[in-house]
C-alpha cells in the first residue's frame, strides 16, 4: 500500500501562521473597514487563481467568467429568497447551476481556438445580461421588482461571518490549485497549454483535461461569486455580467505573473490597493486602469513574478523556503 506523505516545509509554516493570524484579526478589534479591504482581497484573490489556471496553466483565455459568476448569483438569490432553501444548499445549488452551464457550453466552445474561444466565451456575458435584463423574477412582497433579486436581509450573515468566509475561499483556492499542479491533471493541462497537438499524440485526453480544468474554475468562481453576493445584498444583470469583474481577473494575473502561483497573490493585492485609491479620481479611474495594464503588458509582459524570477536573491528565498 503505497503512504502519502505531506511535505511541510517553512513556506507551508509560513502560510499557516499568516492564515491563523488573518482568523484572529476581527477578535483583536481591527476595524470593519480593514476587514472588508481583507475581504475583498481574498474574493479577488479566488477570482484571480481560478482565471489563472484556465488561462497561465490550461491555455484557455475564458473571458466569460463573469457569466458564470452572475448565473451563480441570481440562482443563490432565487432560491433564497423565493424558496427559502437552506444557505448551504443554496450555495452548493448556485455553483452547480454555474458548473452544469459551463459543462453544456464547453461542447461547442472547445471546438474553437485560440482567439476564436476567447471571443466565444465573452459574447456569454453579453447574452446573459440581455436574458436577465428581459426575464422578471415574480415579485413577492418585500422583493425587489425587475431584474434585479435582493436576498442580504435573509441570508442573516454578519459581517465578520462573511470575512471568515471570504478567507476560506480565498485559501481553498490557493490549495486547489497548488494541488492540481502538483497532479496528473496539472502536467496534462500544461503539456496542452505548451503545444495541444504533441499533448494528445503523447496520450493526453485534451478534452477532458480541459474540461476538468473549465469546471472546477467554474465552480470555484461561482462559490466566489456567492460570498460576494452575500456581502452586496442585491444582484442586478448590470453588475452582475459587467465586464468589470474580468478587467479584476486579468488585472491581478497580468500584473502579478500569469502561470506563476504566486502571481495572482501580489495582482489581487494590488488591484484592491487600486480600488481603494482610484475613486477620488472616479472620471479617470477606467483610463488610469487601462494606462497602468498597458505598461506591465509593454514593459514587463511576464508581470511582476516573473521579472522577481529572474532575479537571484528571489530564486535563494523561494529555495529556503521550500526546505
Amino acid at each position: 500500500m503505497k503512504i502519502v506523505e505531506f511535505k511541510f516545509n517553512f513556506g507551508c509554516i509560513l502560510l499557516i501562521i499568516m492564515v491563523v493570524c488573518m482568523t484572529l484579526l476581527p477578535t483583536i478589534g481591527v476595524g470593519w473597514y480593514v476587514l472588508h479591504v481583507l475581504f475583498l482581497f481574498f474574493v479577488y484573490l479566488t477570482l484571480a487563481n481560478m482565471w489563472n489556471l484556465l488561462a497561465g496553466y490550461s491555455g484557455l483565455v475564458s473571458l466569460g467568467q463573469p457569466a458564470f459568476m452572475g448565473i451563480a448569483g441570481y440562482t443563490l438569490a432565487m432560491l433564497i429568497w423565493f424558496y427559502s432553501v437552506p444557505l448551504y444548499l443554496a450555495v452548493l445549488a448556485a455553483c452547480v447551476v454555474a458548473t452544469a452551464f459551463a459543462a453544456i457550453l464547453s461542447v461547442p466552445l472547445f471546438r474553437m481556438r485560440g482567439l476564436y474561444f476567447s471571443i466565444g466565451t465573452l459574447l456569454l456575458n453579453e447574452i446573459c445580461r440581455i436574458w436577465f435584463n428581459w426575464w422578471r423574477p415574480i415579485p413577492t412582497p418585500g422583493a425587489p421588482v425587475g431584474g434585479g433579486a435582493g436576498f442580504g436581509i435573509v441570508s442573516g450573515l454578519s459581517p465578520i461571518h462573511l470575512y471568515y468566509l471570504a478567507l476560506a475561499v480565498g485559501v481553498a483556492s490557493m490549495l486547489l490549485t497548488r494541488f492540481i499542479l502538483r497532479s496528473k491533471l496539472g502536467a496534462g493541462l500544461m503539456a496542452i497549454r505548451d503545444n495541444e497537438r504533441s499533448a494528445a499524440t503523447c496520450g493526453i485526453n485534451v478534452f477532458k483535461c480541459k474540461l476538468y480544468s473549465f469546471l472546477t474554475a467554474t465552480f470555484i468562481t461561482g462559490l466566489a461569486s456567492c460570498v460576494f453576493y452575500f456581502f452586496q445584498g442585491h444582484i442586478e444583470p448590470t453588475g452582475a455580467f459587467s465586464i468589470s469583474w474580468l478587467n479584476v481577473m486579468l488585472m491581478a494575473v497580468i500584473i502579478g505573473g500569469i502561470g506563476t502561483e504566486e502571481g495572482p497573490i501580489i495582482g489581487a493585492a494590488i488591484v484592491v490597493l487600486l480600488a481603494q485609491l482610484l475613486p477620488g479620481y472616479a472620471q479617470y479611474s477606467p483610463l488610469i486602469l487601462g494606462v497602468l495594464l498597458v505598461v506591465v503588458i509593454t514593459i514587463l509582459p511576464p508581470g511582476i513574478v516573473g521579472v522577481l524570477r529572474k532575479t537571484r536573491t528571489y530564486n535563494m528565498l523561494l529555495k529556503y523556503l521550500s526546505r
